[in-house]
């Protein structure tokens, strides 16, 4: 018996009933999830980020969520000990349910969501950004359409070259292209990629947000601390909403990350209108420049052009 078995053993043999039955199960869990020591609940979802660099493959990555969401179960305290009640699944151990996610979300040939940024202001009012993208993902290649409004300015497109990633972006409002060689893979942008760290986690959620509907569709959610992976502060908070039929991912935020030159705002960035079955033409993650347009970065061109006028 390890240390983690026996500090268990004696804590529970000190409750109050001897069995826990429906009644208790509530009962129980709160006493568990506020006496055990904090440091013994130390979790290897930290294996999460070792993932997200030596895992090459969306396969591989899936299998490795898969494996660490059953080892937190094991190693560690459920955040739900009691089974599901009357249908509803995520009441249940995550990594069975979590095992069921993965696997649909390995079989998705691509997936495109909208992408917005919230600002949240000193006083607790929210502005969302004009400046909104379309997301285009497939197993290999990554598509972000930037539209300011109603208008599109830019289109970034991700494609494998090599052992990296060629990021090629087109500004139509500058009417210019760019070119840059990434290393690695274009992961860190993968909605698909941050599903799976999620779902790894999810028996580590600090708040099961409980049931909502989004958009017409009945949906529940978990709130993560981001602290739980990478060395992200503990007041960024990620939420994740499940179609409570499919169990697909309908909604993800990330929320209270700082805002640049704007210490008292933080903002929220926020994924939702996931279509699974998108039809993606075959020229989706095709790069195109239209005839034209000029090299440069946006940067310099800008500057270039702000002295021509200055002239």
């Amino acid at each position: 018996m390890n240390d983690n078995e026996r500090h268990i053993e004696e804590f529970v043999k000190g409750i109050p009933f001897e069995t826990p039955n429906d009644k208790h199960r509530d009962v129980l869990k709160k006493q568990l999830l506020s006496a055990y020591p904090k440091h013994r609940l130390q979790s290897t979802v930290n294996a999460v980020l070792i993932r997200r660099t030596i895992m090459k493959s969306r396969t591989a990555k899936l299998t490795a969520a898969a494996v660490i969401a059953i080892v937190v179960v094991v190693g560690g305290i459920p955040f739900w000990p009691g089974g599901s009640d009357a249908g509803k699944w995520w009441l249940g151990p995550p990594a069975a349910w979590g095992q069921e996610i993965l696997a649909e979300l390995d079989a998705l040939k691509g997936v495109t969501c909208r992408e917005q940024t919230v600002f949240v202001m000193p006083d607790g009012s929210e502005h969302t950004s004009s400046t909104w993208n379309v997301l285009y993902v497939s197993r290999d290649s990554y598509r972000r359409d930037i539209y300011d409004g109603d208008v599109l300015r830019e289109t970034q497109w991700y494609v494998p070259d090599g052992a990296g990633m060629l990021q090629h972006s087109v500004r139509f409002d500058l009417e210019s292209y760019f070119t840059h060689t990434h290393a690695g893979s274009f992961g860190n942008y993968d909605p698909i990629d941050r599903m799976c760290v999620y779902v790894g986690l999810i028996d580590e959620a600090d708040t099961l947000l409980g049931e909502d509907t989004i958009d017409g569709t009945a949906c529940v959610g978990f709130e993560i601390s981001a602290s739980k992976y990478g060395n992200n502060p503990g007041d960024w908070i990620d939420c994740i909403w499940f179609d409570v039929e499919t169990k697909l991912p309908v909604r993800m935020e990330k929320r209270g990350r700082p805002v640049t030159d704007y210490p008292d705002e933080t903002s929220t960035t926020i994924q939702d209108e996931f279509d699974y079955n998108p039809y993606l033409p075959a020229d989706t993650f095709v790069p195109e420049t239209p005839e034209g347009f000029i090299f440069g970065h946006p940067d310099d061109i800008r500057a270039a052009r702000e002295k021509e006028r200055k002239d």
